[in-house]
């Protein structure tokens, strides 16, 4: 588990460090909120549609940083329960 928790943390920190990631995510991001700002008033379906693109990539990121984290708290643990065995 610990070895897959580190590829898959390593891999997360990778793509979220990648150039092309951030300004592929920023460009999808910019552009559904400029089609969410410039919608008009019966353009209800199209909002939500920007809206939940927003909130996937959110949903994405955050669950790349979860990866890191969760490996992170783990390493942490596994270093204190050695500095407390005898």
């Amino acid at each position: 588990m610990t070895l897959d928790m580190k590829l898959k943390a390593e891999q997360a920190n990778q793509l979220l460090q990648s150039k092309a990631f951030k300004e592929a995510t920023e460009r999808v991001r910019n552009q559904q909120i400029q089609v969410f700002l410039s919608s008009g008033q019966q353009d209800c379906e199209m909002r939500e549609k920007s809206h939940a693109i927003v909130l996937a990539l959110s949903a994405i990121e955050h669950e790349l940083a979860t990866a890191i984290a969760d490996y992170e708290m783990l390493n942490r643990k596994k270093s204190k329960s050695k500095e407390i065995a005898p």
